[in-house]
């Protein structure tokens, strides 16, 4: 468990290093969302992902992610309505 820890603090300061370089980078703040939510930083980790909204709206598997978080979060109307958008944009 220690070995994962340190390998998900690892990628999340690169993530926040490359954030430090070019803030409108999707892939990283999506990525450190995501390993925000292995370490159960719930909240966090949606912050993240929404940031990725408002750049690109589009980016691969990111309402799938954010209606995961929002389940997390026991927010099941925020939930069923990104399940939705990411039906739609599935089509």
């Amino acid at each position: 468990m220690n070995e994962e820890l340190s390998l998900i603090s690892r990628r999340l300061k690169l993530c926040d290093d490359t954030l430090r370089a070019d803030p409108a980078n999707t892939d990283a703040m999506f990525t450190k969302g995501v390993f925000l939510a292995k370490i159960r930083e719930f909240r966090r980790a949606l912050q993240c992902i929404e940031r990725v909204v408002d750049i690109d709206p589009s980016y691969p598997g990111l309402w799938r992610t954010k209606a995961v978080l929002h389940i997390k979060l026991g927010e099941t109307k925020e939930a069923e309505a990104c399940r939705r958008r990411a039906s739609a944009e599935a089509v």
